[in-house]
């Protein structure tokens, strides 16, 4: 018993110490949504260096490949990114945003609340090649649907 408590003491004190330099767990849950709140999914890699990326809208999904990501101000976008490398990845949602700390193989899901028109980047910490700009448009361009190319 005293094993299984020192046990959950140190993982609540990591997570603590985490959570004060802005790195949330991959399991923790959204602070703006509850569970299937969100507009639109963001599926990215991270061993492309988030060059493309699936949309998802409802049952319909698309494929796209752009150096710039375009979001909505005030659109939720469920976030899902996939550490397909051999090294542990620490990802950036812009500043100010949470950050996820992504074990190789595993996935990293965060519901983003785009609140303000600034422009952001998504970015493995240290790694400036594995990054994505991020563009807010206001609300009287539609991003809901695919991009005619």
């Amino acid at each position: 018993m005293l094993h299984a408590r020192r046990a959950a003491m140190a993982e609540a004190s990591c997570t603590a110490t985490l959570a004060a330099i802005g790195i949330t767990s991959i399991h923790a849950a959204s602070t703006r949504t509850t569970q299937g709140q969100f507009d639109r999914e963001l599926h990215l890699r991270v061993s492309d260096g988030f060059t493309r990326q699936s949309w998802r809208n409802g049952l319909q999904t698309w494929n796209e490949t752009r150096d710039t990501l375009a979001m909505e101000k005030d659109e939720i976008v469920r976030i899902t990114i996939v550490n397909d490398t051999p090294a542990v990845r620490v990802v950036s949602l812009g500043d100010g945003r949470a950050m996820l700390r992504i074990r190789p193989g595993d996935a990293a899901c965060i519901d983003l609340f785009v609140d303000s028109f600034d422009p952001f980047e998504i970015a493995v910490v240290g790694q400036p090649p594995l990054s994505r700009p991020v563009r807010v448009r206001g609300e009287g361009l539609s991003l809901r649907q695919p991009a005619a190319d």
